[in-house]
């Protein structure tokens, strides 16, 4: 059995401008469309099938974190794609990171883990 099935809530400004994003420059496509106290919010997946449902939060300022295997590699893929709002990549102590916005202003970084502790 695969357990390897990551999952991610991902608060946006606009839920409809940020689907549109993930599928039409991000390459995302629709999963499903699940119920939460009564609301409908849809859940992306992407090419690893990681999951991502999407919902509204229109007062805070969040940055939504996305874990990638090669940041380098997305940044060009990003590039290539006209992401207008992509940062340039930066190390942090967490890793290697790449921030951008989606076009209702909601904020991503983009963050590949790298340990920096010596062996």
């Amino acid at each position: 059995m695969n357990t390897d099935l990551k999952y991610k809530v991902l608060f946006v400004k606009s839920e409809e401008t940020s689907v549109k994003f993930f599928i039409n420059k991000l390459g995302f496509k629709m999963y499903q469309k699940i119920e939460i106290n009564g609301k409908v919010y849809p859940l992306l997946q992407n090419e690893n099938k990681d999951l991502m449902a999407f919902m509204e939060n229109a007062g805070k300022d969040e940055v939504n974190v996305l874990n990638t295997d090669d940041c380098l590699r997305d940044y060009y893929l990003f590039k290539q794609r006209n992401i207008q709002t992509l940062g340039k990549p930066q190390y942090d102590h967490k890793g290697l990171t790449i921030g951008f916005n989606d076009p209702s202003g909601s904020r991503f970084m983009l963050l590949e883990e790298r340990d920096y502790t010596d062996a």
